[in-house]
């Protein structure tokens, strides 16, 4: 791979992306004290504690629905976490990034062409089966970027931007079908760019890390987030306690488990009372 050109030349510009970088990284902690104190549209209660595979913990070796509430808190939070710095990395990257534009999807130009990019945060999310699905929203909005009038000739490619690795990579790639099952036999010879690590950085922002925009991480006054997410803790287990107390049942593993089944059982009760009297107005009409 030819010796990439950086972007920031002048100390202006490198302050202008740390300041651009600080100002997401603080809408990114706001989103989570909201997250934790309940106010946030996807926020952190009770019943989502009940969602979780209970066999896991078990074989864990978890007993106590104090223990189950911890550990079930942190998986719920580091989902949680994941979507939304994917969505905040994007953010960063279209405000640092020469001649990128992210209107939900990100695009930029490079190289005498213009890209369409997917962003994913690990190599691993590549695999899984939903891969196909996203390399047919790719080719489509190559087409709808390539049918429109535009003042020059720019070809239009594919980009798969992996934003967290630490393997540096930047190469071709084309769809394989299986010989076995011609599923997504639309997609063969479908051929992206696939970026990685130090290279992508490089590529898409002129820079080799991303932690460069915002360390060291002691400047970052994150007290408050720690202080909503020991306040979210013990809220969230308090009322699992209490939901426990109110259905008698143990606070204890099992317990939990119980309680999700009513959970889910009053959930579908409702869910079905709803539908019976949607269709009795359709049928009264």
């Amino acid at each position: 791979m030819e010796d990439q050109v950086r972007i920031y030349d002048s100390a202006a510009e490198e302050e202008a992306r740390r300041e651009s970088s600080r100002s997401i990284l603080n809408a990114y902690i706001q989103s989570r004290i909201a997250f934790y104190d309940g106010t946030g549209s996807s926020s952190m209660t009770y019943e989502r504690l009940l969602g979780k595979d209970f066999a896991i913990y078990a074989l864990r070796g978890i007993e106590t629905a104090e223990d189950y509430a911890r550990e079930a808190f942190h998986a719920v939070e580091s989902s949680s976490e994941e979507t939304a710095m994917g969505t905040r990395w994007q953010e960063l990257i279209a405000s640092i990034a020469e001649n990128a534009i992210d209107t939900g999807d990100l695009t930029a130009t490079r190289d005498g062409a213009v890209y369409v990019i997917e962003l994913k945060s690990q190599e691993n999310t590549t695999n899984s089966s939903s891969f196909p699905n996203e390399l047919r929203s790719l080719r489509q909005r190559m087409k709808e970027i390539t049918g429109r009038k535009r003042a020059s000739n720019q070809r239009v490619e594919a980009a798969i931007c992996i934003t967290r690795s630490t393997i540096s990579k930047d190469e071709w790639r084309t769809f394989e079908v299986s010989g076995v099952t011609q599923e997504n036999a639309d997609l063969k010879n479908f051929r992206y760019r696939y970026l990685s690590g130090t290279a992508m950085w490089q590529w898409l922002c002129g820079i080799d890390s991303p932690y460069g925009l915002i360390r060291p991480f002691s400047s970052i006054n994150s007290e408050a987030v720690l202080l909503a997410r020991e306040s979210s803790l013990e809220r969230v287990t308090t009322q699992l306690l209490e939901e426990l107390d109110k259905n008698g049942l143990p606070h204890t593993l099992d317990g939990v488990a119980e309680l999700s089944d009513r959970y889910k059982a009053e959930k579908e009760a409702k869910r079905r009372e709803r539908e019976a009297k949607r269709n009795a107005r359709n049928t009264g009409r």
